[in-house]
């Protein structure tokens, strides 16, 4: 099982939408959901991850116990949300605790009352802010949900190093070795 580090921004059963923000280095609230939508469990990201819309991994830990926000927990992935939103393709990792990892190791070990609260939330949380809409397209297992975990560590590591070499190109946009080429000094 894969286990991973994850940060909550949302506690479970709260409609408040907190955000990370990079540059403010803190938890910000990005919304209030109207009633009848409140996280069924608690929400955060995986750090060092890149997902297709260009923030890190998306997660949701299912527990019964508290989770708080601004905290970091260690997880293990049992499953995927597949689903989309406005900005595109949006999925969001499952995960239990190491307390509970020996009963639950797949998504399909939940009964479908904790399945159903999941979609029917992602399906619908959305549907009353202007601009911002949801598809869910269903839950997916473990070695689903592992691929995607690590094609976002693959995309997080292609983009730091594309940043790194244009970094190097813009510092040494004026130094050429004897091939024409321009050089690289030093990439991390």
């Amino acid at each position: 099982m894969t286990k991973v580090r994850v940060f909550i921004e949302i506690e479970k059963h709260t409609n408040v939408k907190y955000e990370y923000c990079k540059e403010a280095k803190k938890l910000v609230i990005d919304r209030i959901l109207p009633y009848p939508y409140f996280y069924p469990y608690a929400y955060g990201f995986i750090p060092n991850t890149l997902a297709p819309d260009n923030d890190e991994m998306d997660i949701l830990v299912i527990t019964d116990r508290k989770l708080n926000r601004g905290v970091y927990y260690d997880a293990y992935i049992i499953g995927v949300l597949r689903m989309e939103d406005e900005k595109g393709e949006d999925n969001k990792i499952l995960c239990v605790l190491e307390e509970d990892v020996e009963r639950i190791r797949d998504i399909h070990d939940f009964d479908n009352d904790v399945k159903n609260s999941i979609v029917w939330f992602f399906s619908n949380y959305k549907s009353t802010s202007p601009g911002k809409w949801s598809h869910v397209y269903g839950l997916d297992n473990r070695d689903a949900a592992n691929k995607i975990y690590e094609d976002s560590i693959s995309d997080i590591n292609a983009t730091t190093v594309s940043n790194e070499i244009a970094a190097q190109f813009q510092n040494n946009k004026n130094v050429l070795n004897t091939s024409g080429y321009t050089t690289i000094d030093y990439i991390v």
